[in-house]
């Protein structure tokens, strides 16, 4: 079953979740950064990773080479890339400010959806990526 052919309760509450986890990353980075450099800030976030998948190869979810495998080489490379340039973001900045336009990421997802996956980009779409752009900006420039 596709994405979009799942109920919304299969998608909904990991999503929150990750909105809210993703928020208080914001927050733990830069409050880690007091005092520690973003290399070391890196350093614990493979540790957590390396837990994490030695639980999963414990638990019998092994790697699989598959026709897709390159992209989840290419989505695992992403990640540490992003939280590099967050962390030296949050290093010289404001999470206020960092993060809020970190949220512009959907404009950047509606692009490669529509040139990769063939998801439409419709008038809504656009209309509700428009709203976030003013969002991100009103955090951005709010004091």
């Amino acid at each position: 079953m596709r994405g979009a052919d799942r109920p919304l309760t299969s998608w909904l509450l990991p999503t929150l979740l990750y909105v809210v986890l993703l928020g208080a990353l914001g927050v733990t980075g830069k409050l880690a950064l007091r005092n520690l450099v973003w290399q070391e800030l890196l350093l614990w976030t493979a540790l957590a990773y390396t837990i994490c998948a030695v639980a999963f190869l414990v638990l019998g979810n092994g790697v699989k080479l598959e026709l897709d495998t390159w992209w989840a080489v290419a989505s695992a490379a992403i990640v540490p890339a992003a939280l590099v340039v967050l962390y030296v973001a949050l290093g010289n900045g404001e999470a206020s400010k960092i993060i809020p336009i970190s949220a512009a990421y959907p404009a950047v997802t509606l692009l490669l959806a529509a040139l990769f996956l063939d998801e439409a980009v419709t008038a809504l779409k656009l209309a509700g990526l428009a709203l976030v752009l003013v969002g991100v900006v009103l955090l951005t420039v709010a004091e």
